[in-house]
């Protein structure tokens, strides 16, 4: 094992601090590089930064390091030891334990993270809104579909005025016919919240745009408690309040599409690393027994 020139003399050996397991047999040369990443986004307007640990087998002589296939989890903050906790024999075999291969092996890492690591965010194409770390997708879900139903508000507004206008016609038309009893208000969301119900995957969109729309839509005029039963109204009058009925859900209906359409789109956004934004913290030399 080649390990005695003076440039091994400043790669740092190092062993996991925990004792060895039974039924090891040998300590095996791995190499472990410790580094900051930092992902940062003009676009999404987003700086992210984490630490890593790589590792993966010593090649013998000058073969190729695979990176791809990490030996060992290691979490940052990870404790090593100096000195090896048991007796345990060395791994022989023709390894390189020199800084300059350490220092190949190092950039070799480095291009594999430029080429493949990616930090992944959710992104909302129509608000341009993306996630945050650790946001769930029913998280970014809620805060999209709030802006939108804020959005939208005005619109809901808009239509509860034009119904209480039409509303307020057929009143001043049936009070100048000498009518006295006031007229039943309509259920103007009672197609979107039975049609709501087949969305059972929707149930928290559709939930939230339903309390927006009954807010806005809750009728505004009342004159009396009595009994409405439209079968007491006559046949033509009967048809005016459907047709305004029909009229309002088929619009509240189109809002609603609308509300969905735009607060259901989430796209993955990734990130990517540049090489300046690979900042190493610490390489060595790591046994493990196996």
């Amino acid at each position: 094992m080649r390990s005695s020139s003076q440039d091994s003399a400043l790669v740092p050996h190092l062993w996991l601090n925990n004792p060895v397991a039974a039924g090891t047999s040998a300590y095996y040369p791995a190499i472990m590089i410790e580094c900051k990443l930092t992902f940062r986004s003009l676009r999404a307007t987003y700086h992210h930064s984490e630490e890593r640990i790589y590792t993966a087998w010593y090649p013998e002589n000058d073969l190729p390091i695979n990176w791809d296939e990490p030996i060992i989890s290691l979490a940052p903050g990870t404790k090593f030891s100096s000195i090896p906790l048991s007796d345990l024999p060395k791994q022989t075999g023709n390894f390189l334990f020199t800084a300059s291969r350490l220092a190949e092996m190092q950039d070799e890492l480095i291009s594999s993270l430029v080429r493949k690591e990616k930090f992944s965010l959710l992104y909302n194409p129509v608000f341009k809104i993306y996630s945050t770390p650790g946001q769930t997708r029913d998280e970014f879900l809620d805060k999209v579909s709030e802006i939108a139903l804020t959005e939208m508000e005005p619109e809901l507004r808009d239509l509860m005025r034009k119904v209480e206008l039409k509303l307020e016609q057929v009143r001043e038309s049936q009070e100048r016919k000498g009518r006295k009893d006031p007229l039943p208000e309509p259920n103007l969301l009672k197609n979107i919240e039975q049609r709501s119900e087949i969305f059972t995957s929707k149930t928290r969109l559709t939930s939230m745009f339903l309390n927006s729309a009954k807010r806005a839509l809750k009728p505004k005029i009342s004159r009396g408690s009595v009994d409405t039963s439209l079968d007491k109204i006559n046949f033509e009058l009967n048809e005016t309040l459907r047709h305004i009925e029909q009229e309002a859900n088929e619009e509240v209906n189109q809002l609603w599409e609308i509300f969905l359409e735009r607060s259901q789109q989430c796209d993955k956004f990734d990130i990517g690393l540049q090489h300046q934004n690979i900042q190493v913290l610490r390489r060595a030399i790591l046994w493990l027994a196996y």
